[in-house]
């Protein structure tokens, strides 16, 4: 009789409408932890579990922020401390070795502190997105040799990466561990250095296909005269290295420096589509579905290219909770290793150890295999990772099984 009250269309309407209007079920609460942070541990579960699907995703996404949640390492704040010596007086064997010891201490301590981050973060969301940006705007330890620079660009991920796209390539175009990492310092004019203006293209804004090779030489005069000063932990720009003579870029023409090149990319079509479909890999599946990506794309350009915006998108969107797709991801190192420490709330854990086990799953912290970043999907396993996250597993279950022991103990 119930039935009878409604006409067919409009029963339709109700039967597909109400898990989005109802409250979360456990295992929706356990996908949208798993997908957009770092395990599900049983609190969070408890606390999105009341929430509609856009209420539990507005309550996360209120909860983002620009700030780390660990302290930072003393040593993190500019000037850094120089090597000893220079050309003219050369450092002896014992003071360079001292020297060479504590940039290791320091990439120790950055790893840990990352790590420590990423278990403790109020914002696993947060966490996640800092590490999405690590693995987009790539830069490397192995090439900087500087630990301090690479923290300085971490604290700048988190402050604009889930701001607006824009803000976020302009500044980090200018980041002191970019232009060494992507050899901008050396990029001058006469002899351009066409690395960062490349990457830059391909990878980080409009991917391959869009663009010509007089594009990217063009785009690397536009960028050129800017200097690091390592030590200092600043770029700056001298407009005696710089090029400032008439360039043609994607079909204009004018005196372009740097800015005026990112403009020009970020007035096109293709950034947007983009991320977008990088945002999917990450958060719903490995096949993008080009009408979607397409829609949203627009929609984030719309919204001024807001990078929270197109992830509440992303994250209300029925293919985030499609059934297929709950399945379709495999787990990066850090989501497998934090995940599993963040939802069995262990408390032993070495985060010295953790980037060694996590390094050798291939995800290095502060070090993407290149410029394209870590593997994706099941690139991820093979058949040593796989016997390796076996045994990680085991490791962190039994660092669990002696807390719990320790727990009993205390209580009788």
């Amino acid at each position: 009789m119930l039935f009878r009250l409604f006409s067919i269309p409009v029963f339709i309407f109700f039967l597909f409408s109400a898990p989005a209007a109802s409250p979360l079920s456990y295992d929706d609460a356990v996908h949208l932890l798993e997908r957009t942070g770092f395990g599900a541990p049983p609190r969070e579960i408890a606390a999105l579990v009341p929430f509609t699907r856009a209420g539990a995703v507005d309550f996360l996404l209120s909860g983002l922020r620009n700030d780390p949640p660990v302290p930072l390492p003393q040593w993190s704040i500019p000037p850094f401390v120089k090597p000893p010596g220079d050309k003219t007086h050369p450092a002896d064997a014992t003071a360079k070795k001292a020297y060479d010891q504590m940039i290791q201490d320091h990439v120790q301590e950055l790893r840990s502190w990352f790590i420590t981050g990423l278990i403790t973060s109020p914002s696993p969301l947060t966490e996640k997105m800092v590490l999405f940006w690590h693995n987009h705007f790539t830069s490397s330890l192995e090439k900087t040799n500087a630990p301090d620079l690479l923290l300085r660009q971490d604290l700048l991920l988190r402050k604009l990466g889930t701001g607006r796209f824009g803000d976020l390539v302009h500044a980090i175009s200018r980041d002191p561990a970019m232009v060494l990492y992507l050899d901008g310092n050396t990029n001058m004019k006469g002899k351009p250095n066409e690395n960062y203006a490349r990457e830059l293209l391909e990878l980080f804004t409009m991917g391959e296909g869009s663009y010509t090779e007089q594009d990217v030489k063009e785009a690397a005069r536009g960028f050129t005269g800017l200097t690091v000063d390592r030590y200092a932990g600043t770029t700056t720009f001298d407009p005696r290295r710089h090029d400032d003579g008439q360039k043609t870029f994607l079909g204009k023409t004018g005196n372009f420096d740097a800015d005026a090149i990112i403009d020009i990319i970020l007035a096109q079509d293709r950034p947007a589509v983009l991320v977008t479909e990088k945002l999917w890999r990450t958060f719903i599946s490995l096949q993008p579905d080009p009408a979607l990506v397409q829609s949203w794309a627009a929609s984030f350009r719309s919204s001024g290219d807001d990078i929270t915006a197109l992830l509440r998108l992303i994250f209300t969107s029925d293919a985030f909770w499609a059934p297929a797709n709950r399945d379709a991801l495999i787990k990066s190192p850090a989501e497998l290793l934090i995940g599993f420490i963040r939802t069995w709330g262990i408390t032993g854990y070495d985060p010295k150890r953790l980037t060694y086990q996590l390094a050798r799953l291939g995800q290095d912290l502060f070090n993407p295999l290149s410029v394209k970043g870590w593997p994706w999907g099941r690139d991820w396993i093979d058949t040593a990772t796989l016997l390796e996250r076996r045994r990680d597993i085991a490791d962190l279950a039994n660092t669990l099984r002696i807390q719990s022991q320790l727990a009993s103990a205390n209580l009788e």
